[in-house]
């Protein structure tokens, strides 16, 4: 099977065509991107968790960024050390056996190159012109509904098998 075919198969065998009506295109645009990332970059044998949405959402360890223009959204991966650390050994290669700073690093940089391969796609695609801020790590952090909220949080978990990553989209324009 090649990478097309089983992204269209990872995605038929989730609740993203059931939740389509509910997104967005450049919500679409960026869950069908991110899996197809993940497949290329990281591991293909993976699974398309219930897409679900939410007006707030705590994240463990922020590993986020920006994406700048309009529309405007802000984007983070979320999920517990063990996984975390997987995820980043997983991508990077690297011999990453601790959530440590090497290991954020690595998280930062799938995000940086996912959202990257985005916002290319979509000026290929002559839908819009974004840009990116600097990707960055902290410690825990709550996203709320602000008066810049566009619609609702997405949440989108993808499962490998050493357990699962939740990557949150909110549109903020």
């Amino acid at each position: 099977m090649n990478d097309q075919e089983l992204l269209n198969n990872i995605l038929l065998n989730s609740t993203f065509e059931s939740k389509k009506s509910e997104m967005d295109e450049f919500t679409i645009l960026y869950i069908t991107k991110l899996v197809s990332d993940i497949i290329l970059y990281v591991d293909a044998d993976i699974s398309l968790g219930d897409i679900t949405f939410c007006d707030s959402y705590n994240l463990e360890h922020e590993v986020s960024q920006e994406i700048t223009g309009i529309p405007s959204a802000y984007s983070a991966l979320d999920g517990n050390i063990k996984v975390l650390t997987a995820f980043a050994e997983s991508y990077s290669n690297l011999g990453i056996a601790e959530f440590d700073s090497l290991c954020r690093e690595s998280l930062l940089d799938f995000l940086n190159l996912h959202n990257g391969l985005f916002v290319v796609e979509l000026s290929e695609k002559n839908i819009c012109e974004l840009s990116l801020g600097v990707p960055k790590h902290g410690n825990s952090y709550e996203i709320k509904p602000t008066s810049n909220l566009h619609g609702h949080i997405t949440l989108i978990p993808i499962t490998f098998s050493y357990g699962t990553i939740t990557f949150v989209l909110l549109r903020t324009s």
